[in-house]
């Protein structure tokens, strides 16, 4: 039993608790991605000027995107649909409208802007019998370095997961049908293409290894006439199903973040938490203001920004700390569970035991596995809750084990 207290202690010591200051940088030019996890940190750091399409990869969805971030411009081609491909013409394209990638959702890129509902997927159509879809329309893309291309995304057989596309420059020259395999990257959310230089990249980590992308991307901003148009921003987007909120004004000290539900948006943290200020000729933070994440974990972060630098270096900082736990954890635990409540708790804490088994001793142990508290206690007590006073314990994490004839049962508590 020793040796499974040691390992829970070492796995819970990582976490990063309470007001967490960390210092990070997307670099001059906000030239890279930066996937982040908000129990973990910084999980992996990409360039972002390496793709220009990319796929999201369950078999059963037709979600591709363009790289807005880095300056690609899609444009749906107007003048006709895939038997137009020879004759592509781009007379009068200053009045075509760019299509962007969702501001909100992952899976609805620039691709899928013109989609009416299923099984119209914007770029194809889905086919009930076969489950593939078959490409319809023609776009027009700009690439970062200025040049043009028409493209078609040709089919996708959905069971293999392999996309078929075709892109040429728009005079027909350098025409080329690419065969791309997204099956063996379906633990990742998107599996990425360079039509620039025609290569497949695999750039991002595990799917549930990140909470956060920190990047460039297309959302709507107020203009000065208060319309809301497309505009490129810099700041913070969830992975998908990852769940967050926002307060604001709030005091430093505020962690209520079950006041308001979660939402799995990918721009609820967004870009707006900070402005440009044209008298110092700097980027100011938006005062009072909290995020709260909840990751795939179930606990909840608080989130505060505390600096940004702006373009020149890409240098910000954030403040994390851990402020809800999960449901109760059992650890090495042959047979029962109990529970404390509440958790987080303050200045108290009660333990009860909803089945019928003896514990007969009570430990609290901080993660350095000293003991903070140890008691005696009887299944009666435990049954009807035994209270435990917190006062004089420190803030942090802590472990409560319960010990009885060859039983053991642990559970993280946090004291804030």
């Amino acid at each position: 039993m020793k040796k499974s207290i040691f390992t829970l202690i070492i796995c819970i010591s990582a976490i990063q608790i309470f007001g967490q200051s960390e210092n990070l940088s997307m670099g001059p030019g906000y030239s890279n991605d930066i996937y982040y996890s908000i129990e973990n940190g910084p999980v992996q750091e990409v360039p972002r000027n390496n793709w220009d399409i990319a796929f999201y990869t369950p078999k059963f969805s037709a979600g591709v995107m363009i790289n807005e971030g880095n300056g690609v411009t899609l444009y749906t081609y107007p003048a006709g649909d895939t038997a137009a491909w020879a004759s592509v013409d781009t007379a009068g394209m200053a009045s075509w409208q760019p299509v962007y990638n969702s501001p909100a959702l992952w899976e609805d890129g620039a691709f899928n802007v013109n989609a009416t509902g299923h099984p119209d997927y914007g770029w194809g159509t889905y086919n009930m019998a076969t489950h593939n879809l078959t490409g319809d329309s023609i776009y027009v893309i700009q690439l970062a370095n200025g040049t043009f291309k028409k493209l078609w995304i040709v089919g996708k057989q959905s069971l293999a997961n392999i996309y078929t596309i075709r892109y040429a420059d728009l005079d027909g020259t350098d025409d080329m049908t690419e065969i791309i395999e997204v099956e063996p990257y379906e633990s990742k959310r998107f599996y990425y293409y360079s039509l620039a230089s025609n290569e497949e990249l695999d750039r991002e980590p595990a799917s549930e290894s990140w909470d956060i992308l920190f990047t460039k991307y297309i959302d709507l901003t107020e203009d000065n006439e208060g319309n809301w148009v497309p505009y490129l921003v810099t700041g913070a987007t969830s992975n998908v199903d990852i769940g967050a909120n926002e307060f604001y004004p709030v005091s430093d000290d505020f962690n209520s973040w079950g006041e308001m539900p979660f939402d799995s948006a990918k721009n609820v943290i967004g870009y707006d938490w900070k402005s440009f200020d044209m008298g110092t000729f700097s980027w100011e933070i938006s005062d009072s203001t909290a995020f709260f994440v909840q990751n795939y974990s179930g606990d909840v972060y608080k989130l505060v920004f505390e600096s940004w630098e702006g373009s020149t270096t890409g240098n910000f900082v954030i403040n994390k700390s851990l402020v809800s736990l999960a449901s109760v954890d059992e650890l090495d635990t042959e047979t029962g569970k109990f529970m404390a409540y509440p958790n987080p708790a303050n200045s108290f804490v009660n333990i009860f035991v909803s089945e019928d088994i003896s514990y007969e001793s009570l430990t609290i142990m901080n993660l350095s596995g000293q003991i903070v508290h140890q008691s005696d206690v009887s299944q009666t007590e435990l049954r009807n809750g035994y209270k435990i006073d917190l006062n004089g314990f420190a803030k942090g994490l802590y472990i409560i084990q319960l010990n009885g004839n060859n039983i053991q049962s642990n559970q993280k508590l946090l004291i804030r």
